[in-house]
């Protein structure tokens, strides 16, 4: 949880930095997310009624690509496109923050080339991890809702749901500091995730309750926003925000839990500089 809290004290401190690099693929991946799926599925849930759930909404009510309408593709495969540019930049930002102190953007461009490689297979590799995911569990869903008794049926649909969210995050927990550790040492791919793993063995359990506390939080508030406020724009305007934080602090937490565990000073704490 320490480094949950960390990244989130480091988000708010250096807000206006960082906040410009997640809200772009943010808002292609609002415009992408398909409320009336949320909806739809949501409503049934409430109201006892998901054994009339229905695969498509499922998959489309979680996935990324999920293939609504040519829009909601387009914006998705934007939002990914968006998104390995702005983390290249946001990641070359911080580790010049956390390196000399300084959080000026000289040079960050720079470095865009050094990061885009690397953070164009991690960002296709956690897509590829999350669309799987979100098939298997529309699927399972699904499967569970077809259980004549209805009781039985939601608790099962519950299982499924709490499961396979864990199952995500332990995926992504296997490779979770492998970017920063292609970035900052060098190394190639296969190197860096077997170093990147080795750090992180001893602190996994509590970074996959940080992932966990903010995931859990992150869908409670979509599916209030779904239920409360069901306006396409609120929607849009809200998850866009919900998304962008979403993004600060998953990259924050990768990069100081990195420069934790591979014992690398953090001159923004030290500062050397003023920046």
């Amino acid at each position: 949880m320490k480094y949950t809290v960390q990244a989130t004290n480091y988000v708010f401190k250096n807000f206006i930095y960082i906040f410009p690099f997640a809200i772009l693929p943010a808002l292609f991946f609002s415009a992408s997310t398909d409320e009336e799926a949320m909806i739809c599925v949501l409503e049934k849930f409430f109201s006892g009624g998901i054994n009339g759930w229905d695969f498509a909404h499922l998959f489309r009510a979680i996935s990324v690509l999920n293939f609504a309408s040519w829009k909601a593709i387009v914006f998705g495969i934007v939002g990914i496109i968006a998104i390995v540019l702005c983390v290249s930049l946001m990641m070359a930002l911080m580790e010049k923050h956390m390196r000399i102190g300084k959080r000026t953007f000289n040079g960050v461009f720079s470095k865009l080339n050094d990061n885009l490689l690397s953070t164009s297979g991690y960002a296709v590799l956690l897509l590829v991890i999350y669309e799987l995911w979100s098939l298997i569990t529309a699927a399972l869903l699904y499967l569970a809702a077809q259980i004549p008794i209805l009781p039985i049926a939601y608790v099962f649909a519950v299982i499924v749901f709490l499961g396979m969210h864990f199952a995500l995050l332990y995926s992504i927990n296997i490779i979770y500091l492998w970017l920063p550790c292609m970035q900052i040492t060098g190394f190639k791919a296969a190197e860096a995730l077997y170093y990147s793993n080795h750090l992180i063995s001893p602190v996994r359990g509590h970074i996959l309750c940080g992932q966990t506390l903010i995931l859990f939080i992150m869908d409670a508030l979509v599916y209030l926003c779904v239920l409360f406020a069901p306006n396409p724009l609120v929607f849009t305007l809200f998850t866009c925000l919900l998304y962008a934080l979403a993004i600060m602090i998953y990259c924050v937490r990768m990069q100081i839990a990195y420069f934790d565990l591979d014992n690398i000073e953090r001159a923004d704490i030290n500062k050397y500089y003023q920046s």
